[in-house]
Order: C-alpha cells, then sequence, then structure tokens
C-alpha cells in the first residue's frame, strides 16, 4: 500500500508520523409532514500526522494520488510551527496490528429505499388522530465506516456500522406550543430498525407532547431534584467528563484544574469513561492508535484521573488514555469521552422519592450549557413532574435545572437502576462531532435551581 511505504520513506525526517484512513458510507432519510428526502455520501479521506521537535503537521486529502505530496505537506507544516513553538514531546506506542469488526445482522444500506421510506410514513400517520399535533419529523440514518490507523510499528483497522432513528414531535393548543423529541441509536445493522416498535413510540411521544400543553409551570427556586438517566447522563457528560479532558487542564480553564486527589463530589460518586462499554461511544483503538481502555476519573469523590490524548498526556508526564478522536482524518485528535458511566449506586427510585418533601423529578433532556470556568450549568428539561411529601405529582413545563457543578456534585445520592438506560449521542468540540454515549441511573440532588420560562 502507497500509504505504508510513504512512512517508512518520510519517518526519518522527524521524530513521529502517522496515517489515518477513513472509509464512510452513509444516508440519511428525513421525512416531514409527508414529504421525504434522501442525503446520501461516499467519502474515503485521510490524514498524515508528523510530529517534529514537539510540533504537529497535518494534511490530509480524498485523492490518493496526491500521497507523496500532501506528507511533505504534512512535515513542512511541523518545521514550521516548531520555529514559534519550543516544547518538547515523546510519543511512545506499542507496535500493534488488528482488525476489528462489528458485523450487523442486516446491512443497513443494503435495505430497499422504499422500506425505511414506509417505516418512516407509517410513523407519521401515527400522529393523524390528533388535530394539536402540528408538526412530525421523522430521520433513518444509516452509517458504515472503516477507519485504518497505520504507523510505522502499527496497522490497526475497525469497522463499525450504526442505525440511528431520531423524532422531533411539535403540538400547539389555545396559543401554546410545546414540542419533543427522542433519539434512539445503535452500533449494529438494520435489525434493530426491524425490532423497533415504531407505534409504541409514536403513541409515547404524542402522550408526551400532549401532556406538556395541559402542564403548568413549576414554581421557581432551590429545590431538591430526581435526575432521570438521561438528566443524569447529560450533566455528567457535559459538567463533570468536559471538565475531565485534559486539554482543558492544560490551558486552565477547567474547574478541575490542579485538583487532582482531592474529594470533589460526594463519596457515592464512582465516575468512569469507557470505550468498551456496549454503547455507541465503543471502539477498540482511538484515532491515534492506543488501545481503548476504562479510565476512572472520580473515585468514591475523589478526582482520581483525566483524559489524554498522546500530546496531553506527554505535557502531562502521564500515559495516554485512550481518548484521542477525531471526527474526520482532516483534524487534529483532542481528548474526547467515549462512554459516560456512573456506577450505580444504593438507593431504590421509591427511597429516593422519600427523600423529597418538596421538589421536582425531571427526565430527559432540550440542550443546555456549561460554563467551564465557573462550572455553572443550565439545562432544559423534556419533562418534569412535581414532588410532594415523597410522590409524584403534577406535570410541569419550560423547566430548567441550574446550579454549580462542584456544589451539587456533592451534594448527590446515587440510584442503583438495574439496567440504566443510554443516551445515545454525537458530541461537539471545536467544530469536531464524535459519536458518545452514558450508562448513569437516577440520582437526587439535595439542592438545585429549578427554573422557566413564560
Amino acid at each position: 500500500m502507497i500509504l505504508k511505504s510513504l512512512i517508512k520513506k518520510y519517518s526519518e525526517d522527524c521524530d513521529y508520523l502517522s496515517v489515518l484512513v477513513s472509509d464512510s458510507e452513509g444516508q440519511v432519510i428525513n421525512m416531514e409532514n409527508g414529504v421525504s428526502s434522501l442525503i446520501s455520501n461516499n467519502d474515503l479521506t485521510y490524514g498524515v500526522r508528523a510530529l517534529y521537535k514537539g510540533c504537529w503537521g497535518v494534511s490530509y486529502s480524498n485523492d490518493l494520488s496526491k500521497a507523496d505530496k500532501i506528507f511533505k505537506q504534512a512535515l513542512d507544516s511541523a518545521r514550521t510551527s516548531s520555529n514559534y513553538l519550543k516544547r518538547e514531546l515523546r510519543i511512545e506506542q506499542t507496535a500493534l496490528k488488528s482488525f476489528k469488526t462489528i458485523k450487523p445482522k442486516i446491512d443497513p444500506l443494503s435495505v430497499d429505499l422504499n422500506d425505511k421510506i414506509k417505516k418512516l410514513n407509517e410513523f407519521e400517520k401515527s400522529f393523524k388522530n390528533d388535530s394539536r399535533i402540528k408538526n412530525v419529523n421523522g430521520v433513518l440514518v444509516s452509517n458504515k465506516i472503516k477507519s485504518n490507523f497505520i504507523s510505522i510499528d502499527s496497522d490497526l483497522t475497525q469497522e463499525f456500522t450504526k442505525v440511528a432513528f431520531r423524532a422531533a414531535i411539535t403540538a400547539s393548543d389555545k396559543g401554546l406550543i410545546q414540542n419533543t423529541f427522542k433519539s434512539y441509536a445503535r452500533l449494529g445493522g438494520y435489525e434493530f430498525i426491524e425490532s423497533f416498535n415504531f407505534n409504541k413510540n409514536a403513541k409515547e411521544l404524542a402522550d408526551k407532547v400532549i401532556m406538556l400543553l395541559k402542564a403548568k409551570q413549576p414554581k421557581l427556586g432551590r429545590f431538591p431534584v430526581i435526575c432521570d438517566d438521561t438528566m443524569t447522563g447529560l450533566f455528567f457528560h457535559e459538567a463533570v467528563g468536559h471538565a475531565c479532558e485534559a486539554d482543558a487542564i492544560l490551558t486552565k480553564t477547567s474547574i478541575f484544574t490542579g485538583k487532582k486527589g482531592e474529594q470533589v463530589a460526594s463519596p457515592e460518586i464512582t465516575l468512569l469513561d469507557d470505550p468498551s462499554v456496549d454503547d455507541t461511544g465503543f471502539y477498540w483503538f482511538d484515532d491515534e492508535g492506543v488501545k481503548a481502555a476504562g479510565s476512572t476519573l472520580i473515585k468514591r469523590g475523589v478526582l482520581t484521573g483525566y483524559l489524554h490524548n498522546l500530546t496531553t498526556a506527554s505535557l502531562m508526564n502521564e500515559k495516554p488514555t485512550g481518548n484521542g478522536r477525531v471526527e474526520s482524518p482532516s483534524y487534529l485528535p483532542l481528548p474526547r469521552m467515549s462512554n459516560t458511566v456512573l456506577k450505580k449506586g444504593s438507593w431504590s427510585f421509591d427511597e429516593l422519592l422519600k427523600e423529597v418533601k418538596r421538589g421536582y423529578y425531571v427526565k430527559g433532556f432540550k440542550g443546555g450549557e456549561v460554563d467551564p470556568v465557573t462550572g455553572d450549568f443550565n439545562f432544559g428539561a423534556s419533562e418534569c413532574f412535581s414532588i410532594i411529601k415523597g410522590e409524584i405529582a403534577g406535570p410541569c413545563r419550560d423547566v430548567t435545572l441550574g446550579g454549580n457543578t462542584l456544589l451539587t456534585l456533592k451534594n448527590i445520592k446515587v440510584g442503583n437502576d438495574p439496567k440504566p438506560s443510554r443516551l445515545s449521542s454525537y458530541c461537539g468540540k471545536n467544530n469536531q462531532d464524535v459519536r458518545v454515549g452514558d450508562k448513569c441511573p437516577h440520582i437526587l440532588i439535595k439542592e438545585a435551581i429549578i427554573g422557566g420560562r413564560d
């Protein structure tokens, strides 16, 4: 292969050299109010990354006939950068050769297009009986990607197939507009879609959005709040996981800067990032050829580790954690999360409820934001129910959950959900999206800020 021969040719001209090749094929079918559209893509991209005197250079192309030129451009970029940035990086990797694949039972890209459109159409028709539902949007996604990492000592290939179904529903009544959405995704084949109960999930979404039309606004203030597994996953991903990414530690833009070894959370909290977990953030090797392994970030409340790529690990004199990830070979790898896992605690859901005399139960999410420096966060909830004397009462709408990460972490009780659900999604950082997941149980935050809007 030409790329392997060029690595041998140019390896002596720099301190480290690697190539990442991505061969992807995808299909997105969108249906909204009876109108369907199709987006298909088939793309091969390779990126060359060269290290010279502590500086990286990267160059990429879709044309293998230009490979020699691309190698030279990466080397020139690294050399030029070394004139302005003086630092030392030591990249040490174990020589690895591997071929890994997730073989689908049914190749999603081989399924007849009409079959997929029919499923989306039937899903949409499930909402026709209620005039309050004004808009239905269903999206069916099929992706296959083959990733090949090559260095002077390693040759690693991973193949993934992923399917997803996303739905967004909007309803209105007497001038009030409410919406809800849900995303269902798995690594694997079309067999997931075949087993998916579209009618059942349509009814659940319809019931949910109509309930929101009838719901009241919450009382604003500070209350104890129970978070369902999805909201818990969002909190630990956005407010905690990102703060554990080592590039944020190096730039001192993380609330966890300088706190390694300190008690930063309740002793009930043990948090991991684990790409070996069977979820959408799964992979065998990261995009720098480092074998994936689970990393304990918080152990019984003590901050124990950060998430590294090769660069941050060298700069901080720590071991790479297998979290160097890219959206495509055209980018430099960043420290990124994979699957966020909160170990289950000892509290049953009923026991958590009994702890709340007057508070709220929030479910799902509608986006939000976190200030990485202060740790202040604010997340929208898809659903919310008031809790009165340990029992779930009426629904609320347009609810936000807020607080400060460091204060919140020390005031959490962790549920013992036997099978926590999974938040399957993509995470954006520095204009790069990578697939992530989580497995988190319910939690009780002793005090959080409940907000709303008119």
